[in-house]
């Protein structure tokens, strides 16, 4: 299969998830402004908007790890399905956790689709690190998948403290989706 078919499906799957989050966003219950103050308004665009970054991030990194890709095997063609299942379930996730940001099960539940989303990229990145000759490159994306695996750390210690504090999910979620933008922005340059 072409990396551009590959990059296509994918591409494609990213805008129907932001389309789908965002068209579980209701307006508001009236036309005063103070409409956007209520909490079944605010929280949802909240959650929304955490994971907007998150997704666009997905996409991001997505295309940067396939970028220096000639072809695409078998092999990187499921791995990237399987890549796509997590991001695919966020606005099931964002949806939940938008309406009971203070309940504890759609918090776990928005805490482990944020952490499978993070292994399936680490996994994806993985197989197609194996596949690149460039040492450098090699080399960058190594240490790239390096602090998916802090995230995972970070994202585990964030779900455990959502039994006590169900809304802090969504700030640890938030806080590494902002470091990981950093990250690929600023920190990130392959030598």
């Amino acid at each position: 299969m072409s990396k551009a078919r590959l990059e296509a499906f994918s591409d494609g799957i990213f805008a129907i998830i932001i389309t789908i989050m965002v068209l579980d966003i209701h307006i508001p219950a009236n036309g005063h402004w103070t409409a956007l103050l209520a909490p079944n308004f605010y929280h949802p665009v909240l959650a929304y908007c955490i994971s907007f970054l998150l997704v666009t991030s997905f996409w991001i990194s997505h295309h940067s790890m396939l970028l220096p890709l000639k072809k695409v095997d078998r092999t990187i063609l499921w791995v990237n399905i399987l890549a796509l299942f997590p991001i695919s379930l966020i606005p099931l996730a964002t949806d939940w956790f938008g309406e009971f940001p203070s309940a504890i099960a759609p918090s776990i539940i928005y805490g482990i689709i944020y952490m499978a989303t993070i292994l399936a990229l680490y996994l994806l990145s993985h197989i197609i690190t194996k596949r690149i000759s460039d040492i450098d490159i090699q080399k960058h994306m190594y240490k790239t998948n390096h602090v998916r695996l802090y995230f995972l750390l970070f994202g585990a210690l964030g779900i455990a403290g959502s039994f006590f504090l169900p809304y802090l999910i969504g700030l640890v979620i938030l806080i590494i989706t902002i470091t990981w933008l950093a990250w690929t922005i600023w920190i990130a340059k392959p030598d």
